[in-house]
Parts: structure tokens; sequence; C-alpha cells
């Protein structure tokens, strides 16, 4: 055993990038093997069945020498899951090559998943490992969205992933909307794609929102206990963890929360739909399906006209779940874990008191944060004010047809969608022009930051008020709560509020070029709702020519990376990171207004 640990030891580093490139082999062949049904299927099972084998040996292998080296309690615990599925693996893919498949038990579909999930672990240990590079954040960051988009395109252009021939602007267009988190669509989710389609959608959709860099970073973990001080602080500014120490415990509290509230949104959206076979034949992936994309703020739906749909038009218990998601998904994971805390420690205290625990049981240190107190009340104001705005100015228009309870549901609903998420229960082009206006300013702010949603977020939109509200009170320093917002903070808000106005009024420009058929204000609709990340259209989408669907895609990642952020990662990676120190300069007065 002890030479066994000493060889992994030496070979551990080749161990590790032959398992990585074989890994992408294997996602690839388990992607086309599921993809394409032609007869030379047989041929290409040939050569991958070794590869397979050979992929599966070297996963057991080194799974047995992690287990062995991890000290840490919870460290070896995922570890040795890891080694029980690489053998599990390692079993089927030789029953695979030894064509017993049919005579023992047909495990096809659990060798695709153990397949592309250990192929998934080592890629992200790779991933995981660029960020100790010299890569600036900012670039990774948006290099990672680049690179799942792509693969994302390439997934649905296989045979099998739709039942027409997609092209690969509309490919890279749905992908793109996917991976953003958008919802604007060219093909209908439900009728143009296959099952398998809708799956890799929905994959898309949940690595999008959470960021592929949270999750390569978790399984990251499995093949190393411990990160490099960059790659914490990397990982820290992309999930806006303020304290590095709690990153990576942070990042599990995300996957799990992220799970939890999506498991207890599908229960949710079963039973609403159970019992209506016209809503859908498959009740349980319709589910989970609508509670990634709700809980991921993505506005994909397998229905036509989304909520609009006759079935689902007056189903109030699903646009209810579906408004829990939407805004627990947008509140930000700092927010969760914030609540988190304080109930912990809650229900610590409360245990001690009752002497059911330890009287010095230790409490970690909570409590709510600035950032929270903005994010909370500045959501409770949006929605509180968009609902009752949209109720009056719709009350006899799209709220036609509602009772009261219906109407206030509806309205509601159309307060909750905008920011972000993109489902709709109306007929979005019969809107007139006040709840068309609410809606495109509802987009424009969009959700709060470190959540799955997009917009300027709702902190920029509050911290922008109160530094104009501070400048007419004639007060140079901005505090909120007892605390002082630093000028870096308000001068990044600035920053990201012009960049949005810049990139929603050059994108109208060119669509308004390209389409000077369309209303220009259906075309300013469209550019706030990609650039936001939103999903909502007046239908004009797929009727738009593949020049349009570019801007739009391009508005779309740039309002998912962040534009600010995509400026700093280019400008770092063109002219190298600036200095921190600055020399001083003498100050000079500018006139303003």
């Amino acid at each position: 055993m002890d030479a066994f640990i000493e060889f992994g030891e030496r070979r551990f580093k080749l161990f590790t990038n032959i398992v990585f490139y074989l890994a992408i082999l294997i996602i690839s062949g388990q992607i086309i093997e599921t993809g394409f049904t032609s007869e030379q299927l047989q041929l290409f099972n040939r050569l991958y069945k070794p590869l397979n084998l050979a992929f599966s040996f070297l996963a057991a292998g080194m799974s047995f020498y992690l287990y062995l080296t991890s000290k840490n309690l919870y460290i070896k615990a995922g570890r040795l899951l890891f080694f029980l599925m690489s053998v599990l693996y390692l079993i089927i893919a030789t029953l695979w090559i030894l064509n017993l498949y049919n005579h023992i038990i047909d495990v096809e579909g659990v060798r695709l998943f153990f397949g592309v999930f250990i192929g998934f672990m080592a890629i992200s240990f790779k991933i995981a490992s660029i960020g100790n590079s010299s890569i600036h954040p900012s670039l990774l960051f948006v290099l990672s969205f680049v690179f799942l988009i792509l693969f994302g395109t390439f997934c649905l252009m296989l045979p099998a992933a739709a039942y027409t021939n997609v092209t690969f602007i509309q490919a890279l267009f749905t992908s793109t909307s996917a991976v953003t988190v958008t919802g604007l669509a060219v093909l209908d989710t439900g009728k143009d794609f296959t099952l398998f389609g809708q799956t890799i959608i929905m994959i898309l959709l949940q690595l999008g929102g959470l960021g592929i860099l949270t999750v390569t970073n978790v399984f990251a973990l499995v093949f190393k206990s411990s990160s490099t001080f960059k790659n914490r602080m990397m990982v820290s500014d992309m999930i806006k963890e303020l304290d590095n120490k709690n990153t990576f415990s942070t990042l599990f509290k995300i996957i799990f929360i992220t799970i939890m509230v999506e498991l207890v949104g599908a229960i949710m959206i079963y039973f609403s739909v159970v019992n209506n076979p016209e809503v859908t034949e498959n009740p349980s992936f319709f589910a989970l399906f609508h509670a990634v994309s709700a809980f991921c703020n993505g506005g994909f739906s397998t229905l036509t006209n989304s909520l609009y749909e006759e079935t689902v038009r007056y189903n109030y218990f699903l646009q209810l779940t579906i408004c829990w998601l939407i805004i627990t998904g947008g509140l930000g994971y700092s927010v969760m874990i914030n609540h988190y805390l304080l109930l912990k420690n809650k229900v610590k205290n409360k245990l001690t008191i009752l002497k059911v625990a330890p009287v010095n049981t230790k409490a970690d240190f909570a409590r709510t944060s600035t950032n929270t107190r903005i994010i909370l009340v500045t959501t409770s104001i949006l929605l509180l004010i968009g609902t009752i705005l949209f109720f009056m100015a719709e009350y006899n228009g799209t709220l036609k047809e509602h009772s009261i309870f219906g109407k206030l549901v509806v309205s509601f609903f159309n307060s909750v969608t905008p920011r972000t998420a993109g489902f709709n229960n109306i007929n979005m082009a019969e809107m007139g022009i006040p709840a068309f206006m609410l809606t495109m300013a509802l987009m424009w702010i969009g959700a709060s930051p470190g959540s799955t949603g997009g917009g300027i977020k709702t902190t920029t939109f509050a911290v922008a008020l109160l530094n104009l509200w501070n400048q007419i009170k004639g007060k140079e320093r901005l505090i909120i709560n007892f605390k002082e917002i630093p000028n870096v903070a308000i001068n990044q808000v600035n920053a990201v509020i012009l960049l949005s106005i810049f990139a929603i009024s050059f994108s109208t420009f060119l669509l308004s070029f390209l389409n000077p058929n369309m209303l220009f204000k259906d075309l300013l609709f469209e550019s706030i709702s990609a650039y936001s990340t939103v999903g909502l259209s007046v239908g004009i989408t797929p009727g738009l020519g593949q020049w349009s669907h570019i801007v739009l895609i391009i508005l779309m990642f740039l309002g998912r990376v962040s534009f600010l952020t995509f400026l700093i990662g280019i400008f770092s990676r063109l002219f190298g990171e600036e200095p921190g120190c600055e020399p001083y300069y003498p100050k000079e007065n500018v006139i303003i207004n």
C-alpha cells in the first residue's frame, strides 16, 4: 500500500492530465452516442469501448489513491463516494466491452450517468487549477461561460436533440439564452426539442445559473483538500463571499440550498399539474424542468405560450410557486446564507436554554448585513409597487379575464417575472403603454448581486438613488444602516449603469437599422430583455434576422457575465493589471451642471 501511495505521489500530475484529456473524449463520446442513432454506431463503439474501460480503470486507481491520502473527514467521505462510483463504473465498463449487458442487466443509463459525472469531476479539477494561473479572474469567469455556451451549442445540434434540423445560429442562440439564464427563444422548446434536447437545456440552465466555476470548484475539492489563496480569492469574488476563509464551505451551502429549493419547488409544481394530463404527459420532468428554470431565473418553458397556455392560465397555485422560486433565486446566495446562519444561531441558543445542547455550544458570528438589508428592502418595495401599478394599469386590459384574486396573482406575477425570470402569464403584446414601461423598468433593475438573475441589480439601483438623495441634501458621504459605503462601490455603481445604458442604446440602434419595419418600442423591449437576461418578448424574437440574433446573443452574454467584468478581463489581458499604488496628483474641480 505504501508503494502504491509513493507511486501515486510521483505520478499524480501525469495521471490527472491523462484523466483530464480522457474525460473530454469520454463526455464527447457519451453525447455523440446518445445523439446519433445511425448504423455507424457499432463501428464507433468498437473504438469507444476500450477508451471507456481505460478511463474507468484510471479513475478507479486515482480515486483509491486520493482516498488513502486524505485526512479531513469530510474530504475522505467525498473521496470514498468517488471511489465507490469509479469501481461501479469500472464494472459496468467491463460488462459493456464483454457484451454482457443484455445477458445480465441493462445498465445503459447508469453507464451514461457515471461516465459524464466522473468525466465532469476530472475536468473540474483542471478548470479549478486554472484559477491558480496568471489569468485574470474576470477573464477566467468570462471564458467559462464561452466554453459552456459552445459546448451547449454542440449538444443542441445533435440530431437526437431536436425534431427538426437546428442551424448553428439557432443552437448558439438557444445555448446562450440557457447559459445566460435569459429565456429568449427562436425555437419552441416543447415542440422543436426532444426530451434529450430539453434535458440539455435544463442542464445548461442549472450550470449557467450557478456558474460553472462554482460547480467545478466544488468537484475539484475531491482531488485536493486545499486551495491556493489566489483561487480562494477568485471564487470569493465570484460568489460574493466577503470572508475568503469560508469560501469553499459557502460553495457547499450554495449547492445544498439550490438542490433543496428546486426539489421543494419541483414537488409543488408536480402536484399542481399531475391531475391535468392536458398540461403534460410527463409531469415529473415538467416539474423538474420548470423548477430549475424558475429558480435560475431562466424563463424557459416546455409550454408553447409559457404560463399563458390555456391549460395553466388560471392555475394560480402553479404561478405562485413559480414566483416563490424566482424570488428565492433572485435574492442572492449571500442573503440566503446570511439568514441560514441567523436561523442556525437562534436554534442553537434555544437548545442551550432548553438544556438540550451543551451550554458552551459555539454559535457562528452572524448579523443581518447592510447588503442583506438593502436587497430585502429594495426587493420588497419593487414587488409591492410593481404589483399595485400593474394592477391599476391592466385592470381592464390583460387582467380582464381574471377574478379579483386572479388579477392580484397575475399582477404579482408580472411584478416578479420582469426581474430577469422571463415567464409570462399574459399576452405581452397586448399590454398598454404604462404596463409596458413599468415592465421595462423592472427588467432593467433586475435581481440581486450573487444571484441567478441579471439586470443592473437591486443594490446598484438602491445605492444610486440613495447617492442621488445624498447629493440633493449636500452630503459628501453615503451612510446606510450606520455604515459608510465606500467611493469605490459608488464608482462601480455609476460604471454599471452607464455601461447598461450604452449597451441597450447601441443594440437598439443596431436592431432598428436591421429591422426598419418593426416598432422602436418592441426592439427596445427586446434589447432590455436580452441585456438584463430576462427573456420576456412581445413575440418578435423568431421573426428577427440572423444578424439581429447575433446582436441579441452578444447582448445576453454581456448581460450575464457583466459588461464591466468583461471589459476588466479584456483590458487585463491586453494591457496587464494596473499597479496597486498610484502617485498623488493635485486636485482640480471640473464644472458639473
